[in-house]
């Protein structure tokens, strides 16, 4: 389910590189989305749900808050692998990368009809392998925009490089 969820956000992610300009900001956009899936799915097979709470908290995410450090070195480490890219750069993509990615799906957690509370627990339930609130596709479909069933999920690439249109 993370993995649909930050696919919403490649087309931001692609543009945000491409400002930073990095050679084949698509599969840079890529690999960084891989790498903060991973990442983060790590964290919450360990029992840390920070990284969860802070993405669908509908709060803004604050470039020094202490989740984004706590993500920035195995998210580096991550595209320094994928990418071949030097300490410096990866750690320059994390930094910027992560507060974009977090406030991304705290804008739309605040836009959703849905409470934030009923959002954020059927995250961290369907990550944990169980059921929320709110069955995935509903989920989806709320994040997106489009209330109840509104989204299908074979369309998640094409909607989420038209969110920042």
């Amino acid at each position: 389910m993370l993995d649909q969820l930050l696919t919403m956000a490649e087309g931001p992610l692609q543009e945000m590189l491409a400002g930073m300009n990095q050679n084949k900001a698509g599969s840079s956009a890529s690999a960084l989305k891989e790498t903060i899936t991973s990442t983060v799915q790590k964290q919450v097979a360990s029992g840390d749900l920070s990284a969860i709470k802070e993405m669908f908290s509908g709060k803004e995410t604050s470039p020094n808050a202490p989740v984004i450090n706590n993500l920035q070195g195995d998210v580096s480490t991550g595209l320094m692998d994928k990418l071949g890219i030097s300490k410096e750069q990866a750690m320059g993509i994390a930094a910027a990368a992560l507060p974009m990615i977090m406030n991304f799906f705290n804008k739309r957690v605040n836009d959703a009809p849905q409470d934030n509370n009923d959002i954020l627990s059927s995250v961290i339930s369907s990550l944990q392998g169980g059921q929320g609130r709110i069955n995935t596709g509903d989920l989806l479909g709320s994040l997106l925009g489009g209330g109840k069933g509104g989204s299908d999920l074979g369309g998640l690439m094409d909607l989420g490089k038209s969110l920042f249109k």
